[in-house]
């Protein structure tokens, strides 16, 4: 242990404690957690994924399509409607065919609605589609 007594006596003053650096360590952290603590809402919905034993990665670039357990809808994180569905999938693929479509649906989600938005993808030129799901616990 220092003794701060000691340090006084021989002339140095005061010890000090440089606030400049404290803060910018304190920056650096609140940024990296504000960054990582965020939740993501990839679809613009709140969705619970049904759980799945065999989950695979999702391409990052691949077009999403979310759907909530009333059937509402968003495309890339903003709303739309069941009409333009179809017109927006052909303008995303037309730019890249390759991408693949991934169907980000609630659990309770009807399988009537999921049908419906899977025909309207196909209809719109996707031919690589997935539905996302959670991985178990084990």
């Amino acid at each position: 242990m220092i003794d701060l007594s000691s340090l006084r006596r021989r002339g140095r003053g005061q010890p000090e404690v440089i606030i400049l650096s404290l803060i910018d360590i304190m920056m650096v952290l609140l940024i990296f957690l504000l960054s990582t603590a965020t939740p993501v809402r990839e679809t613009g919905l709140e969705v619970q994924r049904p759980l799945a034993t065999s989950v695979g990665a999702v391409d990052p670039e691949a077009v999403l399509l979310g759907v909530g357990p009333e059937g509402e809808l968003s495309f890339e994180g903003r709303r739309v409607d069941w009409l333009s569905l179809r017109g927006l999938v052909e303008e995303r693929l037309a730019r890249r065919p390759e991408l693949g479509v991934v169907l980000v649906a609630d659990r309770r989600t009807p399988a009537g609605v999921l049908v419906g938005i899977l025909d309207e993808a196909q209809l719109g030129g996707a031919r690589r589609i997935a539905i996302a799901a959670r991985k178990e616990e084990e």
